[in-house]
């Protein structure tokens, strides 16, 4: 459904950009970024979530030393007509269950402005407007090489077919913005956040992506649905056929702070399954923080709380997987130059209110950034990054690992792009 009003919808916008004067633009030099991530790695802990046979490690990297190729990608951003644009980011993640992907591609209608009314439209596949520490190109973080808990999961797990809308007005000197959705797909967000628990890293979904699941027969999610949940999961699939939605308000007063707060709902059913892929209700709230309290210091901070549900239900407003959960973040830049050094702390917890004997996804943690980013020249840039996770997930028992974990990362990145 969303292909086809996707494609309605371009038609549609060429036939009004061709109202005015085109300015059509596809291969230019500002029409194309490309960028390759390589890096130098020290992780102990247990292993990664990441890897083939399936853990809870919270980190991209666990228990290994290594160079590594973190991410390849190409960035193509054409403009249609003088109002029209186009988005397209290309990766390859190598260590993925699916390597390769298109991770963003959508259309954007911004008429010009004929008042302070100021409204954009986008079309097609995106993250919602969650993050405020990807800020980069192609969805990347500006400030650290590893993103917060909760952008993490946002990179995870929610990524959408969607139709938005931006609406902007300044009023008596206050900025005010409101941005709306429906979309498709993401039925399943919430399956990697309840069976593996929270984690940080900087391993971006895409359309194809396949998340891996705890492996084992003694997984909760095993013992529960056992050969009817596939061993992975697929962000963007699509299994009820319901529409979700977003609606973010954004405030902007005449001060060096903006505040935004965002609702998201899938309105997944609980109950349906498709591919072996189920679907999962779930929903939150976020709250973001930003301000400027000089020139070179920045201050980011967010906060996060939802429910996401899935299975049978067992009694009043409970279900076989019931899952609460939060998390937050304060982050601490300083520009020092051309050079950034970061700081940052998070928080991060889910409550199991159901089946805990079985199926315990209780897990609560907290972790320590330290980031320092500068350019090298005009085509590379340096990252250097530590990170301390301390975390208790009951579930990791299941895999002969200890309840609570304190793992260590130091990362060197070389970023290459042009």
């Amino acid at each position: 459904m969303m292909r086809a009003v996707l494609l309605a919808t371009l038609v549609t916008l060429s036939v009004v950009g061709g109202t005015a004067r085109a300015e059509t633009q596809l291969f230019a030099p500002e029409n194309l970024s490309a960028w390759m991530d390589v890096r130098a790695v020290s992780a102990d802990g247990e292993p990664s979530w990441r890897a083939s046979d399936g853990n809870f490690g919270k980190l991209r990297y666990g228990n290994e030393t290594k160079f590594d190729l973190a991410q390849a990608a190409i960035n193509w951003k054409p403009r249609l007509t003088d109002t029209v644009t186009a988005y397209v980011l290309a990766q390859y993640t190598p260590g993925s269950l699916t390597d390769f992907g298109v991770s963003e591609a959508f259309v954007k209608w911004k008429p010009v402005p004929k008042s302070d009314l100021r409204w954009s439209v986008r079309f097609g596949q995106m993250f919602p407007p969650v993050s405020m520490e990807h800020d980069g190109p192609g969805w990347s973080v500006s400030r650290t090489i590893t993103p917060s808990a909760i952008n993490s999961w946002i990179g995870e797990e929610v990524l959408v077919d969607a139709m938005e809308l931006n609406v902007r007005k300044t009023i008596l000197g206050q900025d005010l913005a409101l941005t709306g959705a429906v979309f498709t797909g993401n039925d399943t967000a919430g399956t990697i956040l309840s069976w593996r628990g929270w984690a940080l890293h900087d391993v971006a979904s895409d359309r194809n992506s396949r998340l891996p699941l705890p492996s084992g027969d003694a997984q909760g999610w095993y013992q529960l649905f056992g050969d009817y949940q596939a061993s992975f999961t697929a962000p963007m699939a699509e299994v009820d056929g319901h529409v979700g939605d977003y609606l973010r308000l954004d405030w902007r007063p005449p001060a060096p702070v903006a505040f935004n707060l965002e609702y998201y709902a899938n309105h997944g059913d609980p109950q349906a399954v498709r591919h072996i892929q189920w679907g999962w209700e779930t929903k939150f709230w976020n709250l973001g923080i930003q301000a400027k309290p000089a020139a070179h210091t920045e201050i980011l901070a967010q906060y996060m709380k939802g429910k996401t549900d899935m299975g049978w239900p067992l009694g009043e407003d409970v279900w076989a997987v019931d899952t609460d959960y939060d998390a937050a973040y304060l982050l601490l830049s300083q520009g020092l130059g051309a050079a950034k050094l970061t700081g940052r702390i998070d928080y991060f917890a889910i409550k199991d209110n159901s089946k805990r004997s079985v199926d315990d996804n209780t897990d609560k943690g907290y972790a320590a950034t330290l980031a320092y980013l500068r350019p090298v020249s005009d085509h590379l840039d340096l990252a250097i990054e530590a990170m301390n996770v301390q975390s208790n997930h009951p579930a990791g028992l299941t895999h002969a690992l200890a309840g609570h974990q304190s793992q260590t990362q130091l990362q060197i990145a070389l970023k290459l792009h042009i």
